[in-house]
């Protein structure tokens, strides 16, 4: 009896003799190290080469800052501007045709008064020539919201700025782009407004996009192309550079002037 279980722990110990060699050799695959993307191109070969293109960037990221944040207060205002309209002015009541939530209206349209401002019989042209001209574009031909308020001066405000904003991204537009939108508005038959109500949403869209973008690239785009560079530029030894910005922590900030040139 001892004999037969001597024999059968050894078989069940050999058995992997029999298994196929792809089977027995199997081993679980080795986990790659992460890869570190490096944000300076093959073309930066020296210190000085570094630095220069740490300078471009970040003066360059200076001025993108300065866009965006100019950006914050001017929607901030517009938004406040928006909100103080939502009681203002004449309405000629009636439903409403159902905006989306994302354009950040105070409150819904209604169908009435945007069929009011559709039916202005001026043309763009003539909404330029006769309205105040406020900036440079105004001046050069481009119907700015002013211009389009006062053509529309006895309408609810709200709307007018709604129609305005459907046209546009800003406070000014290209006439023939102007008046090719009012057209297709003033065309529409549907009851809740749809062609409107798409071009507003895609406007209103495409102004956040443009904004979160920006912020985007000032962010982890030019911030982590200075970095890199600017390593590379003053202390390209340094045993972190490679691994920034989780290498600030360690091996440490703190030990950047020991390596620096």
């Amino acid at each position: 009896m001892l004999t037969l279980l001597a024999i059968s722990a050894l078989l069940f110990a050999g058995c992997d003799a029999f298994a196929p060699p792809s089977a027995r050799l199997a081993r679980p695959a080795a986990t790659k190290p992460p890869m570190i993307v490096q944000a300076l191109p093959e073309s930066i070969t020296t210190f000085e080469d570094a630095r220069g293109y740490f300078y471009l960037w970040f003066f360059g990221g200076q001025g993108g800052a300065t866009v965006a944040l100019g950006q914050a207060p001017a929607q901030f205002a517009k938004f406040k501007a928006l909100n103080a309209m939502a009681d203002e002015g004449p309405t000629e009541g009636g439903e409403t045709v159902g905006i989306s939530p994302l354009c950040l209206y105070p409150r819904d349209l209604r169908r009435a008064d945007l069929d009011k401002v559709f039916g202005n019989k001026l043309s763009v042209e003539q909404m330029v020539a006769k309205g105040p001209k406020p900036n440079y574009l105004s001046q050069q031909g481009y119907l700015c919201y002013q211009s389009f308020a006062e053509a529309n001066k006895g309408c609810n405000p709200l709307t007018v700025r709604a129609v305005f904003d459907a046209i546009s991204t800003g406070d000014n537009v290209a006439p023939d782009v102007a008046q090719a939108k009012f057209d297709e508005f003033s065309a529409d038959t549907s009851p809740d407004k749809v062609v409107f109500k798409g071009s507003l949403l895609k406007t209103k869209l495409s102004g956040f996009a443009s904004i979160a973008f920006l912020l985007f690239l000032l962010g982890p785009i030019v911030g982590s192309t200075c970095l890199d560079a600017g390593a590379a530029g003053w202390f390209p030894d340094w045993p972190g550079k490679d691994s920034m910005p989780w290498s600030l922590i360690s091996p440490g900030f703190w030990t950047i002037p020991e390596y620096w040139i």
